[in-house]
């Protein structure tokens, strides 16, 4: 199974990347590891994950505050966001009602 990122999700990435990246030189690339550790996780158990929504599951990184919001289909995994659960842990309940 593939996934895609929609542009938000992918905006949110880079700048969490980005931002953990002024905070220590290669902490944003190790953001990102984890991120596609994450996804490796969700695409091995796409419904091992909690589900938020009736459409949408949340995997969180094991590493940093951060989740994948996803939903599924057939073919591929549809990454809605990337939460900073920091700032709005219910940021990925509210997002569900907008995608």
């Amino acid at each position: 199974m593939t996934y895609r990122l929609l542009a938000i999700a992918e905006e949110e990435l880079a700048a969490a990347a980005t931002w953990y990246e002024t905070e220590a030189i290669g902490l944003g690339g190790e953001f990102l590891d984890e991120f596609e550790a994450a996804m490796k996780r969700i695409i091995q158990s796409p419904n091992a994950w909690k589900r938020v929504s009736v459409r949408h599951r949340r995997c969180l990184f094991r590493r940093f505050p951060y989740g994948i919001l996803y939903s599924l289909s057939a073919t591929e995994i549809r990454v809605s966001g990337v939460i900073d659960l920091r700032r709005d842990p219910q940021r990925s309940e509210l997002r569900t009602k907008e995608t």
